[in-house]
């Protein structure tokens, strides 16, 4: 057995032993909990295991990028890192209706430290802030009304999805100057990170395309937005 065949049998023994993992668990979960297994390395099936998907409307076989938003999971997958095991302890997310999730996730690298496989755990406790609003409505008191979240849409392919973030990012920086350019640039590689997309195979180059700049200059916006954040 090549080196190469025996890394893909441990991965694959890692994911069979974390799914068994996943259907124990999630049998004695409560039922605004989601715990799901994803295989990274075939981004667009990547759902190999799902409690509870009722949470996010997900099933098994579903792409990861049919999965949160603003997850910095994706991020973190992407960032170099020779840990076999990153985790990522309770940060916010929402789901692709707009609904606010508490998530935790752990992300497993092989050998060659690519990451393979990310378990996660979403937690939907919007049922406890109805029941605050409702407590507060019945009391007399006033709360501020909510943040109100445009729901994303689901897309066909990886190609609609892209012109929509680059839509939305060129309407927030609009201007013909290079700066302003530069900007909706920058913000659609951000929006493109956060869901993913560069987890995909070749994401880098369909995004490249899409913006009309070359793959080297996606890297450097990425390694901006780094910069950025730190």
């Amino acid at each position: 057995m090549t080196e190469q065949a025996d890394e893909l049998s441990f991965e694959q023994e890692i994911l069979q032993i974390l799914a068994a993992a996943v259907r124990a668990i999630g049998s004695v979960l409560p039922g605004n909990t989601e715990l799901v297994l994803h295989d990274l390395r075939n981004p667009a099936f990547s759902v190999v295991e799902i409690a509870n998907a009722h949470v996010t409307g997900r099933k098994k076989g579903d792409s990861v990028l049919a999965g949160l938003r603003k997850d910095k999971a994706f991020i973190t997958a992407l960032e170099e890192s020779q840990e076999r095991v990153t985790l990522l302890p309770d940060y916010e997310t929402f789901s692709r209706e707009g609904t606010p999730l508490r998530s935790g996730t752990a992300i497993y690298r092989g050998r060659d430290s690519r990451p393979f496989a990310a378990l996660c755990v979403n937690v939907d406790n919007n049922g406890i802030e109805n029941a605050l609003t409702l407590l507060h409505t019945l009391s007399g008191v006033k709360i501020p009304d909510a943040e109100v979240r445009i729901a994303d849409q689901p897309h066909d392919t990886i190609e609609d999805l892209m012109k929509e973030i680059i839509s939305n990012a060129t309407g927030l920086n609009p201007g013909s100057r290079r700066a302003d350019a530069k900007k909706a640039k920058m913000l659609a590689v951000q929006q493109m990170q956060e869901r993913g997309i560069f987890l995909m195979k070749g994401g880098v180059e369909k995004a490249a395309e899409a913006l009309g700049v070359t793959r080297y200059t996606i890297y450097n916006y990425l390694d901006e937005l780094k910069n950025t954040d730190s």
